[in-house]
C-alpha cells in the first residue's frame, strides 16, 4: 500500500482503550482476507510487478517493484529524464542496494529491516506466515480526525512492526504507520482498485513523514500477476565499485 492524512492528525489520533481477544482477531483478518480479493485468489498470485508514478516536489519518479513468493523483492527508482536508478532487493537472505553509479551495498541492521518488511509485505506475509514467519495482533481501537479504524500490528521476523488502519465498514486498509525512535511514518490510499486476479491494489497513495520531508503522491500506472520472473534478479548484482556494507 503505499484520503490526505499530513503529519498535524498525528496529534489528533486517540485510542478507545479496548483490546479485543483472538477471536475478535480472526473475525477482523478473515474481512481483510476477503476484501483484498480472498484467500484463494490470492494464493494464485505467484508474482506481481506493479509500476507506480510517484511525485515528490514536483520530480517524478518511476517505481517499479517485482516481488515472487515466498519472499523475494525487487524495487527500482527512476527519476524522469535520468538514464540511471537506484535499485532495493531481497533475495531471502541478503537485502542490498544499488546505487546509478553500479556501487552494490548490503544493507545490514534497521536498513536490512525495512526492506525485508517491505518484501514479505509485497508477499502478503501477514496472510500466509508459512512465506515469512509473520505475527499480527490487534491493537486498540484509535480515532483519526472523528474516523474510527481497526488496527492491526504486523511484525514480520527480523523486521520492522507497521500497523495498519482497517476501516470497519469496508474492512479495506486505508492507512499504513511505522514508528520508528521519533519518526513516523503515514501511507493513506486514496483510491483503491481491482489487480489482475482481483487483488485489491492501491491505486492513489499520499505518504507523509513525521520529519517534515516532502509529501510524496503515488499514482498506479501498470500492474501484472504470474509473468515469467526468474529469481536471479533479486541476487545482489556484482559491484562495478567494490563491494560495501552498512
Amino acid at each position: 500500500m503505499i484520503a490526505v492524512v499530513i503529519v498535524l492528525t498525528l496529534l489528533t489520533i486517540g485510542h478507545s482503550g479496548a483490546r479485543a481477544d483472538s477471536s475478535d482477531l480472526t473475525s477482523v483478518m478473515a474481512k481483510y482476507v476477503s476484501a483484498s480479493g480472498g484467500r484463494e485468489a490470492l494464493s494464485k498470485i505467484h508474482n506481481s510487478l506493479t509500476v507506480y508514478k510517484s511525485t515528490i516536489m514536483g520530480r517524478t519518479l518511476k517505481v517499479t517493484t517485482t516481488a515472487k513468493a515466498p519472499f523475494y523483492y525487487l524495487q527500482e527508482v527512476q527519476a524522469e529524464g535520468s538514464p540511471g536508478k537506484i535499485s532495493f532487493g531481497f533475495d531471502g537472505t541478503t537485502a542490498w542496494m544499488r546505487t546509478p553509479d553500479g556501487t552494490v551495498t548490503t544493507l545490514t541492521g534497521d536498513k536490512r529491516a525495512e526492506i525485508i518488511s517491505d518484501a514479505v509485505g509485497a508477499n502478503n506475509s501477514e496472510i500466509f506466515p508459512n512465506r515469512w514467519p509473520t505475527t499480527v495482533a490487534l491493537k486498540p481501537t484509535e480515532t483519526i480526525d472523528g474516523q474510527s479504524y481497526t488496527v492491526l500490528s504486523i511484525t514480520a521476523k527480523d523486521g520492522i512492526t507497521h500497523d495498519l488502519f482497517i476501516d470497519p465498514q469496508t474492512n479495506l486498509p486505508v492507512i499504513e504507520r511505522t514508528v520508528e525512535g521519533h519518526l513516523t511514518a503515514l501511507s493513506v490510499v486514496q483510491a483503491f482498485g481491482k489487480g489482475p486476479m482481483g487483488e485489491l491494489q492501491a491505486r492513489v497513495i499520499i505518504s507523509t513523514r513525521s520529519d517534515g520531508s516532502p509529501q510524496v503522491k503515488s499514482v498506479l500506472r501498470e500492474a501484472q500477476d504470474n509473468a515469467r520472473v526468474s529469481t536471479s534478479i533479486f541476487a545482489p548484482p556484482v559491484s562495478s565499485k567494490g563491494a560495501q556494507t552498512i
